[in-house]
C-alpha cells in the first residue's frame, strides 16, 4: 500500500542526519525532490548530460552540484543548482524544505574521492512545474513513483566495466535508458531506510567484483 505524502514528508525528517566526517574534503548538495503525483509520492531524478570530464557522466541523480563561494550553505547550493539545471525555484512558497538526509562520501571508479554528498529534502505543495527542456548539464528528467523503487522486479545488478577491477551494482531499472545505481541507488536507499520500507542498507548497496573467466 503506497505511503500517503503526509507521512512521507513526517518520516523523511523523524530522525537527525547521519554525517560523513572528512575535514578536508570538497562538498556538494542535491535536493531530492517528492510530490503528491496522481498516483501517489513521486520523487524527482535527473539524467546528467554525456560529458567527457564527469565521473557520472549519463548516469541518473538528484539535481544538484558542487558548493561555490557566494552560497549561504549547503542547502543554498542544492536550491541555486537544481534552478540552473531545471529551472525549479526551490525558494517558491510551493516548495516546503524538510531538512537533511543522509550525507554520503563520493565514490568515483570504486576509488573513495575527497568529496561529501549532502542531500536536502524538498517537497512541492503546489503545482511547481520545470521546462520540458533542461539546461546542457542535463539530459532529461522525470518523476518516479516512490512505490515502484521498492518493487523487486525493477532490482537487478549492473555490469560498470569503468574500473581497473569490473563491478557489478545493485541498481534499479527505472525504464528505457534509465538505470539507477551508485551514489543516487545509495540515497535513494537511504530514503527508503527512512520511511522504514527497508532495512539492511549496507548488504542492498555493496557492489560486488565480476569474476574473472577463462
Amino acid at each position: 500500500m503506497p505511503l500517503p505524502f503526509p507521512s512521507v514528508v513526517r518520516e523523511l525528517t523523524a530522525r537527525p542526519s547521519r554525517t560523513v566526517d572528512l575535514a578536508e574534503a570538497k562538498r556538494a548538495a542535491v535536493a531530492a525532490i517528492f510530490r503528491d503525483g496522481p498516483g501517489g509520492v513521486d520523487l524527482l531524478f535527473i539524467r546528467r548530460a554525456p560529458h567527457p570530464k564527469d565521473p557520472w557522466s549519463g548516469q541518473i541523480a538528484f539535481p544538484g552540484g558542487k558548493e561555490e563561494p557566494g552560497d549561504d550553505d549547503l542547502t543554498a547550493t542544492a536550491v541555486r543548482e537544481t534552478c540552473e539545471e531545471l529551472g525549479l525555484d526551490l525558494r517558491s512558497a510551493d516548495v516546503q524544505r524538510l531538512g537533511a538526509l543522509d550525507q554520503i562520501q563520493a565514490r568515483s571508479r570504486m576509488k573513495i574521492a575527497p568529496l561529501v554528498i549532502h542531500p536536502f529534502a524538498f517537497a512541492l505543495r503546489g503545482e511547481a512545474q520545470f521546462p520540458r527542456v533542461p539546461n546542457r548539464e542535463v539530459d532529461q528528467a522525470f518523476w518516479f513513483p516512490l512505490r515502484e523503487l521498492t518493487d523487486p522486479s525493477r532490482q537487478f545488478m549492473y555490469d560498470a566495466h569503468r574500473a581497473t577491477i569490473p563491478y557489478t551494482f545493485p541498481a534499479i531499472d527505472l525504464g528505457p535508458g534509465r538505470t539507477l545505481w551508485g551514489l543516487t541507488h545509495r540515497m535513494v536507499f537511504e530514503i527508503k531506510e527512512r520511511l522504514g520500507l527497508i532495512d539492511d542498507i549496507d548488504r542492498r548497496t555493496r557492489p560486488q567484483p565480476i569474476p574473472k573467466t577463462g
